[in-house]
């Protein structure tokens, strides 16, 4: 028993020195799945194509593994170097798969045994098979209770997603591994397959406006909208694949189809705003904006086929070109803010949650943030530019309905503007008719002037004559013709002043109503006094003219025959677009009770004043005070 616990303790301490005295050696029987290597692999760089195969042993290999998996920009100018030693303790041969990282351009395997590295240097062929499942993971074969040391050279993808993560495979492990890798992020994919399908019913909604309304604008949002789908459906479906294509987008398409998405979204905006009109400022700035995106771009398509400067093409990407387009976004973003259009502020609101989370995800790729632990879907930075696109399509939607619904009131204004056109039409038809009726109207009052004036005048000055050249008879009839001829001479002359259209003016009524009132009292034994209060310009018909002269003329005359006053004060005043006229008497005042001897008079007036909207009131102030209100 004792002698049993010896062995097993010596067997103990012997396996232990020897882990001890190969940690850097892998055993590849000891492997279950898969394992890290990280901490068994020696790195080293090297300028590009400057190493050729046989100087590959003699690298000087540093002493410490490599630690961080990060992968530093100026590691994708160089050939990279990796040296790791591998033992197959079983009893039969060993197959497993040799994994450097992400995203390699190239991998390269070489073989020699740990006794003569020079001399039995070689590579390791590459098993057509095994590429077709996973490119960049190699066959590597270890006979039974050998050790053998391998040097893989590669390079890496220009991309700053590259990791160095070494990985032994078991062979018959590497499908559900691969099954592993592609699966990985289930949950930022499924987020990423929503956001395309929402931008697939937009592209589809754009495409049925273009085609229904001809509005180009919408044919640029497709372009716009298709772009964004192609670089975050191929973001997420290529993930982790190494490929041919992955490695042309990872490094190329996809800030080349970014950059074009936008270019036509611009358009789309230039359009959609109307910005040429509308907008003449932020119109510029896009139209200086476009040729310039273009120019970067073939900037960065001759450097990246013509050199492999991955620091220019990194800092061109990250730094003139991302920069640009954002300075963009903020010179629109600071312009709608300051304008008072709601679709303008609308597309400000999206632009600013897709240049808000954008620079997140720039920060997540170029400093490597971090705002959680672990595998968390917060992680990655293409989820933060999904939720930056979701929200811009959000308020371009919301944008889109208040446009709608602008249009169509739009639409309603301009039917009220036929409307009102055809109102105005008809307007200026009567205007017409109205000026041939004046025109009428003052050819009736000079003919009345010339003809009938001269007559009458006539009339009166024959019967004055007669009248001189009686002696004693008298004749009352001859009176009679003379009182006649006056009283009808100054009816007429009412009559021309009321049609004469050059006199539809509330200046022409005033002075026509103080001349009347001083020249009718001026043979009488009643002082008149008339205060015309300050009046404006202001056009009276013919018709209010009337009636205002003669209700004023009637009130004249009742206080002229009733009123037994020795004074009559008349104020003339236009208080906001309403005429007033008081006249107040110093007289015996009216019996209220008897006002039926008035009746005919009085009725008159009041009929007069209600026919065009006016108001007549008549009361005892000292004498009788009477109220004539029309508004003008």
């Amino acid at each position: 028993m004792r002698l049993s616990l010896a062995i097993l303790f010596c067997l103990f301490i012997t396996r232990l020195f020897a882990q001890r005295q190969d940690s850097t050696v892998t055993d590849i029987a000891a492997i279950r799945y898969f394992d890290s290597i990280e901490n068994k692999c020696y790195f080293l760089t090297a300028p590009k194509n400057k190493v050729g195969v046989s100087e590959i042993p003699y690298l000087a290999f540093p002493t410490t593994p490599r630690k961080s998996r990060l992968v530093e920009d100026n590691l994708m100018e160089k050939d990279c170097f990796v040296k790791f030693t591998l033992r197959n303790s079983s009893d039969s041969a060993k197959e497993v798969y040799f994994f450097p990282g992400y995203y390699l351009k190239s991998l390269k395997l070489y073989m020699a045994s740990p006794e003569d590295i020079p001399g039995t240097f070689g590579a390791v062929a590459l098993n057509q098979e095994d590429s077709a499942q996973y490119s960049r993971c190699q066959r590597l074969t270890v006979g039974p209770h050998q050790e053998k040391v391998f040097f893989a050279r590669f390079n890496f993808v220009l991309t700053n997603v590259n990791s160095y993560m070494p990985r032994i495979i078991e062979k018959d492990y590497l499908g559900p591994w691969v099954m592993t890798v592609k699966s990985r992020n289930v949950l930022l994919n499924v987020t990423t397959y929503v956001v395309c399908g929402i931008l697939l019913l937009m592209i589809f909604y754009s495409l049925a406006v273009y085609l229904q309304n001809n509005s180009k604008e919408f044919l640029y949002y497709t372009v716009y909208a298709l772009c964004s789908v192609v670089v975050l459906f191929l973001k997420s479906y290529l993930n982790f694949q190494p490929s041919a294509f992955n490695e042309l987008f990872e490094e190329y398409l996809d800030i080349m189809i970014l950059s074009i998405g936008i270019f036509f979204y611009i358009g789309f905006v230039r359009r959609f705003l109307n910005t040429k009109e509308n907008h003449p400022f932020i119109d510029s700035v896009f139209r200086k904006g476009e040729p310039a995106i273009i120019g970067l771009l073939v900037v960065f398509s001759v450097i990246y086929f013509f050199t492999d400067k991955y620091i220019i093409l990194n800092i061109l990407e990250n730094y003139v070109i991302k920069l640009f387009l954002f300075v963009l976004g903020i010179i629109f973003i600071v312009y709608s803010l300051r304008k008072r259009d709601p679709l303008l502020n609308y597309l400000a609101a999206g632009n600013i949650s897709l240049v808000f989370f954008s620079m997140i995800s720039l920060g997540i790729i170029v400093f490597k943030w971090r705002f959680f632990s672990g595998n968390s879907i917060f992680n990655p930075a293409l989820v933060y530019y999904e939720a930056g696109l979701t929200l811009e399509l959000m308020f371009f939607l919301s944008g889109l309905a208040y446009k709608n619904k602008r249009d169509i009131i739009e639409q309603v204004k301009e039917r009220e503007r036929f409307k009102r056109e055809n109102e105005r039409k008809e307007f200026e038809k009567q205007m017409a008719m109205l000026e041939v009726r004046q025109e009428e109207r003052d050819r009736i009052s000079a003919d009345m002037h010339d003809d009938l004036g001269s007559g009458v005048t006539a009339i009166r000055l024959m019967s004055e004559i007669v009248k001189s050249k009686m002696n004693t008879e008298q004749y009352p009839e001859i009176d009679k013709i003379s009182n006649s001829a006056n009283e009808l001479l100054g009816k007429m002359n009412t009559i021309i002043w009321t049609m004469k259209s050059s006199n539809d003016t509330l200046e022409s009524l005033v002075a026509y109503i103080r001349a009347y009132a001083i020249e009718y009292f001026d043979g009488a034994s009643i002082k008149c006094f008339v205060d015309v209060k300050d009046i404006t310009e202001m056009e009276v018909n013919g018709e209010k003219r009337r009636n205002i002269f003669l209700s004023f003329k009637e009130t004249l005359t009742n206080i002229l025959k009733h009123s037994q006053a020795s004074a009559v004060n008349i104020i003339i005043e236009v208080i906001d677009k309403k005429m007033t006229i008081a006249i107040q008497d110093n007289g015996i005042g009216i019996d209220m009770s008897k006002l039926r001897r008035f009746g005919n008079g009085l009725s008159n007036i009041k009929k007069r004043m209600n026919s065009i909207d006016g108001e007549f009131t008549i009361v005892n102030d000292n004498g009788t005070l009477v109220h004539l209100d029309v508004a003008l």
